[in-house]
């Protein structure tokens, strides 16, 4: 029976915006609970550090897919490869307003239950073609049938 796999995520937001003063809202999205699916899905992608700071920036890019999820590490990017993404399980973005906050929320749950529902449909296999490569092989007990000319 195929796993259903699901995600718990968390916003943390400003409540008490002052309009006159605050002119960036943070938005924080926390993987809090998961079944089945590792909880980091948000990937990240390590930049080169700064040459007078020596300061790494990881800069986001999206919710994982099924083979992002495969792919990349988790946490650190793998010094081996010649891509430098990675995941982790919480997202931080700023915004001008509110109103694109939302938005960005809207859109990272839409992208999570996308990546659930992938997931999860990775698992129903069924048989589309069979294919003979090689000489036809002796059957000693008669159960195979000869092929059609």
């Amino acid at each position: 029976m195929p796993v259903e796999r699901a995600i718990k995520l968390k916003k943390l937001a400003v409540l008490n915006v002052d309009y006159l003063y605050l002119s960036a809202f943070r938005l924080r999205v926390e993987v809090e609970l998961t079944h089945g699916i590792e909880p980091q899905i948000f990937v990240y992608r390590r930049d080169l550090a700064n040459p007078y700071t020596g300061d790494v920036l990881d800069t986001f890019f999206t919710i994982a897919s099924p083979v992002d999820m495969a792919e990349y590490p988790s946490e650190e990017p793998d010094p081996q490869k010649a891509y430098p993404f990675f995941r982790k399980r919480f997202v931080e973005l700023d915004f001008r307003s509110t109103a694109l906050a939302d938005e960005a929320w809207r859109l990272i749950v839409e992208e999570a239950t996308t990546l659930v529902h992938a997931l999860n449909r990775l698992e129903d296999l069924e048989p589309v073609e069979e294919v003979w490569i090689g000489p036809y092989p002796e059957d000693p007990q008669g159960s195979l049938s000869e092929p059609a000319p």
